[in-house]
């Protein structure tokens, strides 16, 4: 149903433009001067692109306010805008998605925060996993295809689709962790029926960055000090929280990238992620997941797997395939007709050479 679009943000009645093929729904007004627009309409099939390009232009007229057309039919979004002369149209953008963008974007405190939003996660709606930033810790393979195989897929989307639009704390306590105060900028996560400590937790303000230096954090960077703590408390991970955006590091555990500790991540912007893959933000970030042997431990371990099976492989494949063709181009390169055993020792070492 359209009406349920933007659910508890108040809809103005709104006028389409003249010959427009979709039905108002409404239109939602952001924060501050030349306030972010976002107009609400349905349609009985998929739009054209350049139908929904027309009627973005029409209603836009030029004006400073950013605009996003919003387009619902047959359970996808469409979207056009913010602002350009050709702004770009995304096509069946899950709706769940679309929603929660829109939503986010009309939080922002002025028109230039939510222009920077939409920029941001507009592009995303396209990627194959939306709302989702892996740093070195886990198999991108995994994250696609594996973690739907496994048998929490369908039970953990269905536990992570209602809390999307959940924030901070909120978000923590709504993914089953239990908070407690640690000191004037850090929580402890505890996690099951025994209250185990999982994780350091740090919750940024908008206007921090996790990996940037700060007073309030001793003149670290929020993620250093977090880790200092789980270090001295032998907590096998920390937690930074930013609005819907939550990310994982893992301290006693080795990301597949082999990066340093504070490069190796793993996080979910649950405002971004499409709802048929809302299962991620369960399997990867709820107290389930963090307690020893829950699902990030599988997780991690598959991937593990998986990246020192793709290694033999590809280790396999140059020397069976690559090496050989190399030498021999090496050899017809230096007239060799009838190398010496010396002249094929030499090749394979400079065929060793070009591959490395």
């Amino acid at each position: 149903m359209t009406t349920t679009f933007l659910d508890g943000v108040q809809l103005r009645p709104v006028r389409l433009p003249d010959n427009c093929p979709f039905r108002p729904v409404g239109l939602a007004l952001g924060s501050g001067n030349l306030a972010l627009q976002v107009l609400v309409t349905s349609h009985t099939a998929k739009p054209n692109t350049l139908t929904l390009r027309s009627v973005w232009r029409a209603r836009h007229g030029q004006r400073g306010s950013p605009l996003i057309l919003v387009v619902l039919y047959g359970g996808k979004a469409a979207l056009c805008g913010p602002a350009g002369d050709d702004p770009p149209p995304y096509l069946d953008v899950d709706r769940g998605q679309a929603e929660r963008i829109c939503l986010e974007a009309l939080d922002q405190p002025n028109r230039h925060a939510a222009l920077r939003c939409l920029m941001a996660a507009l592009p995303t709606v396209e990627t194959p996993l939306a709302g989702v930033r892996n740093e070195g810790f886990l198999a991108t393979h995994e994250l696609e295809f594996g973690a739907r195989q496994r048998p929490e897929w369908a039970s953990a989307g269905e536990r992570a689709r209602p809390i999307l639009n959940q924030r901070g704390d909120d978000l923590l306590r709504a993914l089953g962790f239990q908070i407690d105060q640690f000191n004037r900028t850090t929580s402890i996560l505890r996690a099951g029926s025994d209250g185990q400590k999982v994780a350091v937790a740090v919750l940024l303000r908008q206007d921090e960055s996790p990996e940037l230096q700060s007073d309030r954090f001793s003149g670290l960077s929020p993620v250093t000090y977090a880790m200092d703590i789980a270090g001295r408390e032998r907590l096998p991970y920390v937690v930074v929280t930013q609005g819907a955006r939550i990310r994982l590091y893992p301290l006693t555990r080795k990301g597949v990238g082999q990066r340093g500790r504070t490069e190796t991540y793993v996080e979910i912007n649950a405002y971004h992620l499409r709802d048929d893959d809302a299962a991620l933000l369960w399997l990867l970030l709820s107290a389930d997941a963090l307690v020893e042997g829950g699902t990030i431990d599988l997780l991690l371990d598959d991937s593990q797997r998986y990246a020192g099976q793709l290694a033999k492989d590809l280790r396999d494949r140059i020397y069976r395939l690559v090496v050989p063709e190399l030498a021999q181009g090496i050899a017809r390169a230096r007239g060799l007709d009838k190398p010496s055993a010396q002249d094929l020792a030499d090749t394979y070492e400079m065929a060793m050479t070009v591959l490395f």
